[in-house]
């Protein structure tokens, strides 16, 4: 059977090794005590190589936090369909989450952003406000079903932060912090803040 699976080049995944070792390194010593000689030695490169690829830790914290937001956003995405349900497309935006959600490298890149939010507000800030300048996922899906007459939203981000409110209360949150799965209950879960959220905004 061939393989179809993408092969990196050599600098590639020199770039996914040091991205792995600061997140380790950021979630031991934090954002001030993180050393770039420490990456370097984590990741098995030489600091030249990491300073090649990523010029600060600034940088190195800011491409772990972007792309953290970037699969999240991914994951979020879909073009509204008029011809299909508010409740299946909605379906295939929690589904899609949910799965990346349980994924352990996806947890323990949340895990160091968290972590430095809570020890910089002022990093927490800057970061806060990037990811306000972006348009989520679940929004553009949502204007697209305001532009069709088939939600009644006046406001998209704050229906937006109620959905993933409802939904990362049981989803995120819980295995963020090691708390109790609630995988086995996943399909009633999504199915009861679908219709709580269609309930308010249906058109």
């Amino acid at each position: 059977m061939a393989d179809n699976s993408i092969k990196l080049t050599n600098t590639q995944q020199k770039r996914v090794a040091i991205l792995r070792a600061s997140r380790e390194e950021f979630m031991v010593n934090g954002f001030v005590g993180a050393s770039m000689d420490r990456i370097a030695q984590r990741a098995n490169v030489s600091k030249r190589t990491v300073y090649n690829h990523f010029p600060s830790k600034e940088v190195l914290f800011d491409t772990t936090t972007t792309e953290l937001w970037a699969r999240t956003k991914e994951a979020a995405t879909l073009v509204y369909n008029p011809a299909q349900s508010l409740e299946d497309q909605l379906q295939q935006i929690a589904h899609r989450c949910w799965a990346l959600y349980q994924q352990p490298e996806f947890l323990d890149v949340a895990r160091v952003v968290m972590a430095e939010f809570i020890r910089s507000p002022v990093q927490a800030t800057e970061a806060m406000e990037k990811l306000a300048k972006q348009e989520g996922g679940l929004e553009a899906w949502l204007a697209g079903a305001v532009e069709h007459k088939a939600l009644n939203i006046d406001d998209i981000a704050m229906a937006s932060t109620q959905f993933w409110g409802m939904f990362k209360a049981f989803a995120f949150w819980p295995k963020l912090f090691h708390m109790k799965n609630n995988d086995d209950n996943q399909q009633a879960i999504i199915d009861a803040n679908i219709k709580m959220f269609l309930a308010m905004y249906r058109a």
